[in-house]
C-alpha cells in the first residue's frame, strides 16, 4: 500500500509541478480533438494495436492449449489486463488477473506456461519496438546524429538496444544441448532455481516453433508502428516545425521504453518529464503536453477493458491474481 501511494504521489507531484511551471498545458487536449478528425484516427489506431496485441498473445497460448483460444476471448482478456494495469499501480497487475481468466478457458494451460506466455508476449512487444527504432535510426543516422548532443546519445542508445534485441532473438533458437546445459545451471540456484528452469523451458518451447515466434515478432513491429503513428497523428499539429514520422521513430521509442518501467501508474508524470526532454532534443518545446495527448488517449482505450470485465461472466478477485 505504501509503495502504491508513493507511486501515485510521485506522479501527481511531477504533474502538478509541470503545470505550475508552464511545462504542461492541458488545453492542448481540447484543441487537438476540436481541430479535426486526425486525433480521432490516432485513438482508433491505438485501439487497433491493442487488438493486434491480443492476437499475438493468442498465438502463443495456442501452442499449448488443448484447442485454439477463441479470438474474442483473447481480446476480452487482453482488455481486462489493460484496464487493471491502468487502474492498479501496485504489484498485482492486470497481467496476473488475465492469467486467472485464461486458466478458466483452458485447464490444459499450466501456470508456468501462462506466466511464460505473458512474459514473452511483453518481451516480443519490446523487441518489436527496438527493431523498429533500430531500423529507422540506421536509415536516418547522420541526419538525427547531427541535430543535438542529446540526440547523439539517443541514436547510440537505440543502436545498442537494436543489436541487443537481435542477440536475444537468436538466444531463443539455441540448440537443445545448450538449453539443457542452461536448465541444469538454473536448477542449481537455491529456492527459485526450479521455477526459473520451468519458466525458461516454456520460453524455449515457444521458441522451438520458429514460425509462430517470428510471426509474433512481425506482429509486434506492426503493432508498435501503429502505436508510434498514433502518437505522431495526435501531436504533429503542435510541433511548430516539420518533423517527419520517420524522425519520430528515432526518439519516441526511447520514451515509451522508459514509460514501461513501473515507476508510476501508466507512466504518469514520469513520462511527461521524459518526453519534455526528448522533444527538447529536436528543438520542440512542450513535450510534456504532447505526451499528455497520447497518454490520455491510451488510458481511455485501456479503460474500455471494464466492459469485458463486467460482462465476461465469472468475476475473479485480485486476491486470486496475487496467489496465481
Amino acid at each position: 500500500m505504501l509503495k502504491t501511494i508513493a507511486k501515485i504521489a510521485l506522479a501527481l507531484g511531477i504533474i502538478i509541478w509541470m503545470v505550475a511551471s508552464g511545462k504542461l498545458d492541458f488545453s492542448l487536449v481540447k484543441r487537438a480533438f476540436s481541430s479535426g478528425f486526425i486525433a480521432y484516427i490516432g485513438v482508433a489506431i491505438i485501439f487497433t494495436q491493442a487488438m493486434i496485441s491480443s492476437y499475438r498473445w493468442k498465438m502463443l497460448l495456442d501452442l499449448k492449449a488443448s484447442s485454439p483460444i477463441p479470438k474474442l476471448s483473447a481480446l476480452a482478456l487482453t482488455w481486462i489486463g489493460l484496464f487493471f494495469n491502468t487502474v492498479l499501480p501496485g504489484a498485482v497487475t492486470g497481467d496476473l488477473l488475465k492469467l486467472v481468466y485464461a486458466k478458466d478457458i483452458d485447464k490444459n494451460l499450466t501456470r508456468s506456461f501462462l506466466f511464460s506466455s505473458v512474459m514473452l508476449d511483453r518481451i516480443l512487444g519490446l523487441m518489436g519496438l527496438l527493431f523498429l527504432s533500430g531500423i529507422f535510426t540506421l536509415t536516418h543516422f547522420e541526419e538525427m546524429f547531427s541535430i543535438s548532443k542529446g540526440m547523439k546519445s539517443i541514436v547510440s542508445f537505440n543502436l545498442v538496444l537494436f543489436f541487443g534485441a537481435i542477440v536475444f532473438i537468436m538466444l531463443l533458437f539455441i540448440p537443445k544441448k545448450l538449453q539443457t546445459l542452461f536448465l541444469n545451471l538454473f536448477n542449481k540456484i537455491p529456492v527459485v532455481g526450479a521455477k526459473i528452469s520451468k519458466v525458461m523451458s516454456d520460453v524455449w518451447l515457444i521458441g522451438s516453433n520458429k514460425k509462430t515466434l517470428l510471426t509474433c515478432l512481425a506482429l509486434s513491429m506492426v503493432m508498435q508502428f501503429f502505436n508510434i503513428m498514433a502518437f505522431w497523428l495526435l501531436t504533429k499539429n503542435f510541433y511548430g516545425k516539420d518533423l517527419l514520422l520517420s524522425q519520430v521513430f528515432t526518439f519516441v521509442p526511447a520514451g515509451l521504453i522508459a514509460v514501461a518501467i513501473p515507476i508510476s501508474p501508466s507512466g504518469a508524470g514520469v513520462g511527461h518529464l521524459i518526453f519534455n526532454e526528448l522533444f527538447g532534443f529536436v528543438g520542440i518545446s512542450g513535450g510534456a503536453s504532447l505526451f499528455n495527448l497520447y497518454f490520455l488517449a491510451a488510458v481511455c482505450v485501456n479503460l474500455l477493458g471494464v466492459i469485458p470485465y463486467l460482462f465476461f461472466g465469472k468475476h475473479h478477485n485480485l486476491k486470486e491474481a496475487e496467489n496465481f
